[in-house]
């Protein structure tokens, strides 16, 4: 439920009139409280989307770039590409070959991240700079200066990545070995990381045939939160953006992963402090099942949040566990409604096993109106919080346009979750439980097992 976007209830209105932004057409309107208005505009020829949010955040201007490519794109033996693409991406452009000093020079808040669904790149920026970033991310989409040496550089430095975030990393181990373990067929298996001995293969031709087919204007979702008038940005981004064209594209076919009912359970020794658990109930809804992918997030929410979920007090309070946290954001595909559990240090797995699922069991009567209401209350203000920023509306509406095919979406999940009863998350809790259970828990100790490849 975190990670679902949140916000008033609001009227959408349909359009498709022309806007003066040349040869943008405006398609959507969302009509919130008074003083936020949040337009989605398309580019009539190369398929280019945007969303332009004019924001009460005097002199600020946040910046989304979004690309409809992760890792669930890649095929077998190019794993990591989407990820080593996302270095590629900081490498210069034809007006800006520093990047990282151009960036830190008008601000330094940026960042970029690569998932199982998509890529994305963000700026906070001073409004003034606006024209210049327009111009910086128009270049880094279509007219990257990429060269060997460049790549070969970027290919070195996620291979350190991924020996230092997932191979010697507790954590990064656990969330390897928990998809690994938990998919047969579908690329969700495979982490945007990739394997070592693909990232080796790739080559300079392969980013190259990468870049030109994913990184297109009709596979990407701009966002502009902030301090700017209509108008004149999308004039602006109709001019750096305009020329480019529309890359044909067929979507790949990605594998179905087959249903099943049995569970699977995997322990790794790991040099670590504490026992981490991962249990996953697969395989979660998505946003085609929005009432229960809601339904489900907040049962997951009631259940592990890391300050007052159920487990939380059950064994945080208690001293068995130093933090629990849950992640059951709906992706593109069914996917995995997870728990973790970080045990104390020195507290044996059979214990924290034993406990946990305990606590499991009982976790249905907990589930009552009298908690739900009240949770319902704090979680709303919560996600209210978390979209004060420009940057993270801005963020969460890029990320919902890629993985819903649909930003407004989310501004159903308050209103539905308002819907939601203590019966209706029993209802949904006995469905979960009733679905294949796949848990991995690392134990401290010497490492035993070494990362090893599976079908994917």
């Amino acid at each position: 439920m975190k990670h679902l976007l949140s916000w008033l209830v609001l009227v959408l209105v349909s359009c498709s009139t022309s806007q003066s932004g040349k040869n943008f057409v405006l398609k959507q309107s969302l009509e919130p409280q008074s003083g936020l208005r949040i337009n989605l505009y398309e580019h009539a020829t190369n398929g280019l989307r945007v969303i332009l949010v004019p924001y009460n955040s005097p002199g600020v201007v946040a910046y989304v770039t979004a690309f409809d490519v992760g890792s669930r794109f890649e095929i077998k033996g190019r794993t990591g590409l989407a990820h080593l693409f996302e270095h590629m991406m900081f490498r210069g452009t034809p007006s800006f070959p520093e990047p990282f000093k151009t960036l830190a020079g008008w601000g330094d808040q940026f960042n970029a991240y690569t998932s199982s669904d998509l890529t994305v790149y963000h700026q906070t920026v001073p409004a003034e700079v606006l024209p210049d970033l327009v111009r910086f991310e128009s270049e880094r989409m279509r007219r990257l200066k990429i060269t060997v040496d460049g790549f070969n550089t970027e290919r070195g430095a996620v291979v350190s990545e991924r020996k230092l975030r997932t191979e010697d990393s507790p954590f990064g181990r656990l969330f390897w070995e928990l998809t690994q373990l938990a998919y047969d067929k579908h690329p969700y298996k495979t982490g945007p990381i990739g394997w070592q001995e693909d990232l080796d293969a790739t080559t300079f031709q392969d980013a190259m045939d990468f870049y030109r087919r994913f990184y297109a204007p009709n596979r990407a979702q701009i966002v502009v939160v902030g301090d700017f008038r209509l108008e004149p940005t999308l004039a602006l981004l109709d001019k750096h953006y305009g020329s480019f064209k529309r890359e044909a594209f067929d979507e790949p076919q990605v594998a179905v992963e087959p249903s099943r009912q049995d569970s699977r359970r995997k322990v790794f020794r790991v040099r670590s402090e504490s026992v981490l658990l991962a249990n996953a109930w697969a395989f979660s809804p998505t946003f085609s099942s929005f009432r229960e992918a809601v339904a489900e997030s907040m049962v997951c929410s009631l259940l592990a949040d890391s300050e007052r979920g159920f487990l939380y007090n059950e064994l945080v309070r208690k001293g068995l566990a130093r933090s629990v946290s849950d992640n059951c954001s709906p992706g593109v595909d069914p996917g995995l409604s997870t728990v973790f559990v970080v045990g104390q240090p020195g507290l044996p797995l059979s214990t924290l096993e034993k406990h946990f699922d305990r606590l499991l069991n009982q976790f249905e009567p907990f589930i009552v109106d009298s908690r739900v209401e009240p949770f319902k209350k704090l979680y709303r203000a919560d996600q209210l919080g978390s979209l004060r920023s420009p940057m993270g509306l801005a963020e969460q509406l890029a990320r919902l346009a890629i993985v819903a095919k649909d930003p407004a979406i989310g501004f159903r999940v308050l209103d539905e979750m308002n819907q939601l009863r203590a019966t209706d998350l029993r209802r949904t809790w006995r469905s979960m439980k009733n679905r294949a259970q796949v848990r991995v828990v690392i134990e401290p100790g010497e490492q035993t097992d070494p990362i090893v490849r599976g079908s994917l």
